[in-house]
């Protein structure tokens, strides 16, 4: 158990999850894993670096909510964390300068945005952008969209119909969307008693579950579209895990209903892990 909850705590898990997509997604834009292999080491030690970023920096909402095996772990453990931190940027610079200019351009954007969601750089009332008002999951999934299927189309640098790139990274928001949601439930209270407002403040936890459902079965059909009559590179792949996530968020839904809410692991561990999940479909499906 402590090695497991090293590896996710750390995060390690999600970044690995996340160059995993990123490498894999390659194929879905008619190239292959290997070749934007800096790009992968890249997202996996940028991944590394702003998340432990964020864990490190305390602030409002979920960041103060004690007690937790998540916040536990992270008090007990704040100079690994740290050296993470740096092990990361050192990461994500050397991996930097092996990719395409274009590429590079469109880092500076996201890198912005990425650090901002931590660090006060979006100077609204001195707030950062996880602190604005129902902006914190949106912009997670559309992040992910253009960092996990934006860039490697254009690390690849092929030619690439505008209409698909663009299904692609929808279908990819969506299905990120509808993962992180569940987060935004379980950290309810506490974001209130911080003053946060979100999507889940709003809807409440029933009505969440069910738009983070509405979501993925909108990815299910995407794919489905994709694979049967239209560009079906990883289809069968993406509907898989799509269907995989759907009964998770079915199981959350029933947790919360009954006042059990499910455990940290199946938010950091099993939630995130639908990440990697797909990628590895992708690798074997695509």
């Amino acid at each position: 158990m402590r090695v497991l909850s090293a590896l996710i705590f750390s995060n390690i898990w999600i970044a690995t999850g996340a160059a995993a997509l990123t490498l894999a997604s390659a194929r879905q834009v008619g190239g292959a894993p290997v070749e934007i292999g800096a790009l992968g080491a890249m997202v996996f030690w940028a991944t590394l670096a702003v998340y432990s970023l964020d864990r490190r920096v305390g602030g409002r909402g979920e960041d103060r909510l004690a007690g937790s095996v998540r916040h536990r772990w992270l008090s007990g453990h704040r100079g690994i964390v740290t050296v993470v931190i740096g092990i990361g940027i050192a990461g994500s610079a050397v991996s930097a300068w092996m990719l395409r200019l274009p590429t590079l351009m469109a880092l500076v954007p996201l890198a912005v945005v990425s650090v901002g969601y931590s660090l006060p750089l979006i100077f609204w009332k001195g707030a950062r952008l996880k602190d604005l008002p129902h902006v914190k999951t949106p912009a997670t999934a559309l992040v992910w969209a253009v960092v996990t299927c934006g860039l490697p189309a254009l690390e690849l640098g092929g030619p690439l119909n505008p209409g698909i790139w663009t299904w692609l990274m929808l279908e990819r928001a969506l299905f990120v969307y509808a993962l992180t949601l569940p987060f935004d439930v379980r950290d309810l209270h506490s974001d209130r008693a911080g003053g946060l407002r979100t999507l889940a403040g709003l809807l409440g936890e029933d009505g969440s579950f069910m738009l983070a459902q509405a979501a993925v079965l909108a990815v299910i059909v995407s794919a489905a579209v994709r694979a049967f009559s239209g560009p079906g590179v990883g289809g069968l792949a993406v509907m898989l895990a799509s269907l995989a996530s759907l009964g998770l968020l079915l199981y959350g839904k029933r947790r919360f209903a009954a006042r059990r809410p499910p455990g940290e692991l199946y938010y950091a561990g099993v939630l995130d892990g639908m990440i990697l999940g797909q990628a590895i479909l992708l690798m074997i499906f695509g």
